[in-house]
């Protein structure tokens, strides 16, 4: 028998019981009896003030007349300042003021932005070219104030970037995110206004303390506002905020406005207390005695449920946070396996919408404690901390023990507060073990010229990506370069749809020097999207651990060790791993990194046409080892007064090993790559470089190659440069030796233009073709936002060449063509049949009025009979402040006319609406695929809607409603195929002054019929409604009536083979509750229970009588006289009999 009432609400039921009994969570304070209790004495408190959200309830009258005339004359300003609690999320990011500068030396202005100024001792930017002489350098550090701005010339570099940098008091620092200095920020930012904008990458920095915010509107033009001791930017219609993280004390916040006709000039006290704690908790325990027919004679039970939350934080840094939920269950199994992975509970978690969808009170939820099992709890200072809960593991720091994914279970991290004279501390110790739900994926694309890339698997765990670029080596796989992306900077996703939009589009490949195209020194850019998704065929269970401990010996070197093992679903893989680093300053550093793995590896995706077509690499690790040792010197670091630096890697990996990035199979066999570089600016004209790689394996293929170059800048517009390469392949696919020669003239008369020709002749050869070319090439600047370029040659591999053509205004608006012919072009996975005729790519942007903004672009690919096309499309329209629509279209084309003939298509609308009364988003995303792919019949359909509404009908009633609907059609074992529908509509009353009358409404549709396609069970199906009403009535202090009335309306199957049997039933139920003594409740209630297709009807009576013993506990006594509860869901009627039930809440 189920009698508890709160557990009924927690619990996810169809229909449950609302307000006859007085539930665990409510606030139940028992009257002074006249009889016992001696009345309290009049307490007149002096000199202090007690507010609750603004409004005084305790203190001396001079206090609250003092603050109550600031705050009207702060809200006669339209101006507010509010204590946001303790615990604050600190931010620092870094724009640029203006447009961005396109020339060196033109103007560049950065502004600093952070809300925690006062735990910053210095700041500073760090600008540095990644495509310096000796590789990516720092060319400038400048300091300034925190929240301050910096005005300089652009220095003179390649490929320059920003970091903004501010430090604590012992010397540890924050960073942020890499940002661009010569192409304008897509994240339109107004000039110097405080937006709320974090892309800080790393944090070490302690802040602690509370947040204060003062915000304001309406300023007149040409107004001045002053807040916490600093000038604040308005924005275009007058508005300002501003938030400032403050350690624990009593503080006097100034605001000022002046000019402009207005004149504010008011101080508001805040106090930042020591400690903020928030906690709830709820304990229900039955005992009962069961009777019935369907056992003999009596049977006794004991159930309960445990659930609670807390949130505490102290001005220390200290904070704890936590929940628990065991559910309701006999009273010897709810503490049982409160560690284990419950994909059931996160359904059942505490959510209105399981309950009633609206209680009328506006409240809105928040999911603090993500976990996927019963308990959540994380403890932490100071960046050490110990949680049990959902988290993203982080195994970065040796380059073949890497695991950067989303996690259930247990996680910790220690580190010391010494910290290296570079802000690293000096010791680290990091740990987890978790259960995952979902399984990794790792998709790499090559660069196609666009923007838009299909990942191979649809439904993305939100936040669960790594999106990287990388330079490879095409031959050996190599990787030489890698550069993490920031999502909302470098790109967006659809996590539904599955598709990555960078906000430039890559090209395909990276040249290194003076030769291009057939040259060895061209590297592929690939994409590689490393990300969890949920199979849909199959239960993911298993477990995964990692660690990693580091220690800095010395300020300058740094030993670690680190390890993960892998049980998920099919992988079984383990990796472990040594690394000694010695860093010798920021540029530079010399590293040994060791590993052993043993196991099944993990498998990846390789795609060369954005994902249109996908050649999918299969683990076969078996065990392993890699070693790799690699250095790099600044020549300054070694006293030579000389721009450049010197570089030189060791690596060797055995057959077996395996990581996430790397696969050593029995193709090859054992792997050796080493080889050296130096790039050195000898004087202020002449520019030396020499490289030398080799790579070689087991199967008998050799790979090197060596180059030397010199340039020579004869003026500040001429320069010269030569170049020596040599190849000599053994094995392989390319087999043969050659050696060229190549040179370049370029003249570049000013910033603005620039061209060169350029021509390379084949010394000597063997096997490998001639590699003869000439050709000429340039670039021209427009004044208006227009850049063009442009490069036509000839050879012995054949015609090749680029056109280019680009715009920026610097708003957003933005144009870009190219076509591109490479000779020597080759694409993993399609064989070339025919001419290559280039790749073509139109794209752009464009704010066509302050309420529309559109995106598009067309990569159109030509590699001989081979043809695909990638289109892709946006809009977003925004008619008035309180409405916004979105839409988006992305178009995939393959043909190549024997085993691919393939159409994808995908398509989002989206939909957002808020004033006073109403409140409405929605979604819709719909993805088809049809055609030949890999000679394989593919066809499918996907379509997903989700839609939220929330309408104010007056102070006291609300409705809301909510669909989520889902609908799939499929051939492919991957994907579930079915329909499922889940639409929700509630309705709440809810007086505020006179609540004698209480209403609460519900109703909600299920249709669930998708199965697992290939799974070992096919699954249930169901289709149901449910309706209810629950009210009650106070009548007088003493007595409220209340009552309930449901129906529901189901069909059930027990998988796709069965037909569906309908199980209808109606309740009724009327209640009255007496109000006896100040601590005494009575209940009496009567159901009816009415199933339709059994043709069966049952009425029944229940009793209780609840003691309350105190604010937080109370006892009950009662019996049931019918074999039925109140919950329609519970189908066992086995509930006639006596109980005893104890709730405990706090």
């Amino acid at each position: 028998m189920k009698t508890g009432t709160l557990s009924r609400l927690l619990g996810a039921t169809a229909i449950s019981f609302w307000a006859p009994v007085a539930l665990a969570q409510d606030v139940t304070t028992i009257p002074v009896g006249a009889n016992t209790e001696a009345p309290t004495p009049t307490f007149s408190p002096e000199g202090f003030v007690i507010s609750v959200n603004g409004d005084a309830i305790l203190g001396d009258r001079a206090v609250q007349d003092v603050v109550r005339r600031t705050d009207v004359q702060l809200a006669n300003a339209d101006v507010q300042v509010t204590f946001d609690g303790l615990g604050a999320d600190p931010r620092l990011d870094v724009e640029i003021v203006g447009d961005a500068p396109r020339r060196a030396g033109e103007q560049l202005t950065l502004q600093s932005a952070t809300n925690y100024p006062a735990f910053v001792s210095r700041a500073e930017m760090r600008i540095i070219d990644r495509a310096a002489t000796g590789g990516p350098r720092t060319i400038g550090v400048y300091d300034m104030s925190p929240n301050g701005q910096l005005s300089i010339p652009l220095p003179e570099g390649n490929d320059l970037i920003v970091v903004h940098r501010v430090y604590g008091t012992d010397g540890r620092f924050d960073e942020t995110a890499p940002l661009r200095l010569t192409v304008d920020d897509a994240r339109r930012r107004i000039d110097g206004v405080e937006d709320g904008a974090d892309s800080a990458v790393v944090r070490n920095i302690d802040v602690t303390g509370g947040a204060v915010t003062v915000r304001g509107s309406d300023v007149a033009p040409g107004a001045t506002v002053t807040a916490l001791g600093e000038r604040i930017s308005t924005d275009r219609d007058g508005g300002f905020i501003i938030q400032r993280i403050l350690s624990a004390g009593d503080y006097g916040v100034d605001v000022r406005v002046q000019g402009g006709g207005q004149n504010v000039d008011l101080t508001r006290d805040i106090t930042i207390p020591r400690a903020e704690w928030f906690y709830v908790a709820t304990a229900d325990l039955t005992y009962g005695i069961r009777e019935g027919d369907s056992f003999d004679g009596r049977e006794t039970y004991t159930t309960g449920r445990f659930a609670g939350f807390v949130n505490g934080k102290t001005a220390e840094g200290v904070r704890i946070i936590g929940s628990l939920d065991t559910g309701e269950g006999d009273l010897e199994d709810i503490f049982r396996d409160l560690d284990k992975r419950d994909p059931r509970q996160l359904l059942l978690r505490v959510d209105p919408d399981d309950l009633y969808p609206t209680y009328g009170d506006d409240s809105t939820s928040e999911d603090l404690t993500p976990t996927e099992g019963r308990i959540f709890l994380r403890i932490e200072k100071d960046r050490n901390f110990v949680q049990w809960g959902n988290f993203k593991g982080d195994l970065s720091d040796n380059a073949f023990v890497r695991n950067e994914r989303s996690l259930y279970g247990l996680s910790a991290g220690v580190e010391t507060r010494a910290a290296t004279s570079r802000g690293d501390a000096m010791g680290r110790f990091a740990f987890y073990a978790a259960q995952p739900e979902r399984s990794p994926h790792r998709d790499v694309f090559l660069g196609t010229g666009g923007s838009v890339f299909f990942l191979e698997k649809q439904d993305i765990a939100q936040a669960s990506e790594t999106i990287s670029i990388q330079l490879r080596d095409p031959d050996t796989g190599r990787v030489t370069q890698t550069r993490q992306l920031v999502a909302g900077q470098d790109y967006q996703i659809n996590y539904i749809q599955g598709i990555v939009t960078l906000s430039q589009p890559l090209q395909a490949s990276a040249s290194e020097g003076l030769f291009d195209i057939g040259s060895a020194s061209k590297h592929d850019v690939v994409l590689v999207a490393a990300y969890e998704h949920t199979p849909s065929a199959s239960d993911v269970d298993g477990f995964a651990y990692g660690a990693r401990a580091e220690g800095w010996l010395t300020d300058n070197i740094r030993v670690g060790v680190s390890g993960m093992l892998d049980e998920t679903g099919d992988t079984d893989h383990q990796v472990v791993g040594l690394d000694v680093m010695y860093q010798i300053s920021d540029d530079s550093f010399l590293r040994l990194d060791y590993a052993e793995s043993e196991g099944t590896g993990f498998d990846s995706t390789f795609s060369a046409d954005g994902g249109l077509i996908v050649d999918t690499i299969t683990a076969t690790g078996s065990s392993g080892e890699a070693f790799k040792l690699e250095g790099k010197l600044n020549l300054s670091d070694l006293g030579v007064a000389a721009d450049g630096a010197i570089g030189a890697y060791f690596e060797r990996r055995s057959e077996g090993f395996a990581s996430l990035d790397t696969q050593v199979t029995a193709a090859t066999g054992d792997e050796l790559f080493w080889g050296l570089a130096a790039d050195v600016k000898v004087s202020d004209q002449w520019t030396l470089g020499v490289g030398y790689d080799a790579y070689e394996n087991d199967a008998g293929e050799t790979d090197t190659t060596g180059t030397v170059a010199a340039s020579y800048q004869a003026t500040a517009q001429l320069n010269y440069a030569i170049g020596l390469e040599t190849q000599d392949n053994t094995g392989g696919t390319r087999p043969g030796s050659r050696t060229d020669l190549a040179a370049r003239l370029t003249y570049t008369p000013d910033d603005a233009i620039a061209a060169y020709v350029f021509g390379q002749t084949t010394l000597d050869r063997d096997t490998l073709p001639a590699n003869d070319r000439f050709g000429v090439g340039g670039s021209y600047a427009f004044g208006n936002g227009w850049q063009v370029g442009g490069e036509v040659s000839d050879g012995s591999l054949g015609i090749g060449g680029r056109v280019t053509a680009a715009y920026a205004d610097g708003n957003g608006n933005t144009r870009y063509v190219s076509y591109e012919v490479d000779p020597d072009r080759e694409l993993d996975g399609i064989n070339l049949s025919g001419r290559d005729r280039g790749r073509f790519v139109a794209g752009g942007s464009q704010r066509i009025s302050s309420t529309i903004d559109v995106f598009g672009e067309n990569t159109y690919d030509l590699f001989g009979v081979h043809d695909s096309l990638i289109s892709a499309y946006g809009l977003t329209y925004t008619p008035t402040d309180t409405l916004s629509f979105t839409g988006a279209l992305e178009i995939g084309r393959v043909d190549d006319g024997d085993q691919y003939d393939l159409d994808r298509r995908a398509l989002s609308l989206g939909m957002i609406y808020s004033d006073a009364q109403l409140d409405a988003s929605g979604r819709v995303e719909y993805r088809t695929e049809d055609g030949l792919n890999a000679g394989n019949d593919v066809t499918a359909d996907t379509l997903l809607v989700s839609a939220n509404a929330a309408y104010k009908f007056d102070e006291v009633q609300r409705l809301v409603f909510s669909a989520d609907i889902a609908r799939t059609k499929t051939e492919q074992s991957n994907l579930i195929e079915g329909d499922y529908a889940d639409v929700v509509l509630g309705y709440a009353y809810r007086p505020i002054e006179d609540d004698r009358l209480n209403i609460l409404a519900r109703y909600r549709f299920l249709s669930d019929t998708q199965g697992l396609r290939d799974a070992e069970e096919d699954g249930p199906r169901q289709r149901s409604q449910v309706v209810s009403v629950d009210a009650s009535y106070d009548l007088n202090p003493q007595w409220t009536i209340g009552g309930k009335l449901g129906y529901r309306s189901a069909e059930t199957a027990i998988d796709s083979d069965s037909d569906f049997a309908q199980n209808d039933a109606w309740l009724a139920v009327a209640n009255a509750r007496y109000h006896l003594v100040h601590d005494w409740d009575a209940l009496l209630e009567v159901r009816q229970l009415n199933l339709v297709q059994a043709e069966t009807s049952e009425t029944s009576f229940l009793g209780a009588v609840y003691k309350h013993i105190n604010n937080n506990v109370k006892v009950g006594v009662g019996y049931n006289f019918g074999s039925f509860s109140d919950d329609l869901t519970d189908l066992t009627q086995d509930d006639q009999g006596a109980f005893v039930n104890v709730i405990a809440k706090f």
